[in-house]
């Protein structure tokens, strides 16, 4: 935006919270706000007050601008892809089943590559996993079985007559 888009912002804000503008104020929300298109801009003054009572500042500007920038972009991005989609759509010789075509190099391939090993294709951790798996259990030493009644530790026999 040149400064004169940025006197055209400002004016507008000051339609809706009656603001003077001055030239020290087009050159530091020029500085703020240079990069950004007009139009946006001047959509995000009316964004901004239309669901805000504070007073608008460069950052409000800059990130409803951008949102709108983001926005119309995606929705430009969304009609271009609809229209590729359909002009594929349309074309008969890029759209066809190709199912056989893949199952044939499939059935090649498999002929080719003959019976597999699983463990060949397979990472070797979860093999080593599912032989240790496959060992015979061992009980563990540790284990006393299910808590007594009372719970663990096992109280002193003066302690349960209390």
């Amino acid at each position: 935006m040149n400064a004169t888009d940025i006197a055209n912002v400002l004016a507008k804000a000051a339609a809706f919270d009656q603001r003077t503008v001055g030239q020290a104020d087009i050159l530091a929300w020029h500085e703020a706000l240079h990069d950004l298109e007009a139009v946006d801009a001047l959509a995000a003054v009316t964004r901004h007050y239309a669901s805000s009572e504070q007073r608008l500042m460069p950052v409000h500007v800059r990130r409803i601008a951008l949102d709108l920038a983001r926005e119309r972009h995606r929705v430009a991005r969304e009609q271009r892809e609809r229209l590729e989609l359909e002009a594929t759509a349309a074309d008969a010789v890029t759209v066809r089943d190709r199912s056989a075509e893949v199952a044939d190099l499939l059935a090649t391939l498999r002929d080719r590559l003959g019976p597999s090993d699983p463990s060949v294709l397979r990472r070797a951790e979860w093999v080593r996993e599912e032989r240790l798996r496959q060992r015979d259990a061992v009980p563990n030493p540790h284990y006393q079985g299910p808590p007594p009644p009372g719970g663990w530790p096992i109280p002193a026999a003066d302690d349960r007559t209390a």
